[in-house]
C-alpha cells in the first residue's frame, strides 16, 4: 500500500503573494481627480471647483455654455485607464507595487489626460463681452507675449488657474 501525505508548504512567493492579496483587499484608498475643496480664486473667492463644474455643464443663468472635458474624456480614456488600473493589480500581487502607487499613477494619467482635453477645446467660441473683459484686464501690460494673446480667445484657460490647479489625490475612504 502506497501512503500518500500532502503537506502545505508556506514558500516564501506563496507568503508574498497571501501578503499582496491582503493588502489589496485590506486597501481602504480611494484615487480622486479634480479640484481642492479649498482653492479658490483670489479676485472673486470663487471656488476653483465650482468654476470646473460651471464650465463643465454649463450655467444659462450667466449665460455660459457647456464646454464638456471631464465626461468626454471619461468616456475616451476609461478603456486604457482599465488596462493600467490591471497592470496595476498584477504589479501589486507580485509585491512590486502598492494599491496607493497604482492609484497614484491612474490619477496622474487621468488628470494629465483631462488638462490635454481643456487645451483642444476652442468652441463653443467665447462670448464678444468675455474677451472684451480679458482684453480690458490685460491692457495695463505693455505687451502680450503668445501664451497671453492666445489666452484672450481660448476657453476655460484665463488666468490658468482651473488649468493648474487640476491635481489627483490618493485619500483613504
Amino acid at each position: 500500500m502506497w501512503l500518500l501525505k500532502i503537506e502545505r508548504v508556506k514558500t516564501e512567493a506563496a507568503h508574498a503573494l497571501e501578503m499582496a492579496i491582503k493588502n489589496l483587499t485590506d486597501s481602504k484608498k480611494v484615487g480622486k481627480v479634480g479640484w481642492v475643496h479649498a482653492s479658490q480664486y483670489i479676485d472673486s473667492r470663487e471656488y476653483v471647483a465650482a468654476v470646473a463644474a460651471q464650465n463643465e455643464f454649463g450655467n444659462p443663468n450667466k449665460h455660459i455654455p457647456a464646454r464638456p472635458f471631464m465626461r468626454p474624456t471619461i468616456d475616451q480614456k476609461q478603456k486604457e485607464w482599465a488596462k493600467i488600473a490591471g497592470l496595476g493589480a498584477k504589479q501589486i500581487l507580485l509585491g512590486n507595487q502598492t494599491p496607493n502607487d497604482v492609484l497614484e499613477i491612474l490619477g496622474l494619467k487621468a488628470s494629465g489626460d483631462i488638462k490635454r482635453t481643456i487645451s483642444r477645446i476652442y468652441e463653443p467660441v467665447l462670448s464678444r463681452r468675455t474677451i472684451e473683459s480679458r482684453i480690458s484686464r490685460s491692457s495695463g501690460r505693455s505687451r502680450l507675449n503668445k501664451t497671453q494673446a492666445l489666452s484672450l480667445t481660448k476657453p476655460l484657460i484665463d488666468t490658468g488657474i482651473m488649468f493648474n490647479t487640476l491635481t489627483n489625490v490618493v485619500e483613504d475612504e
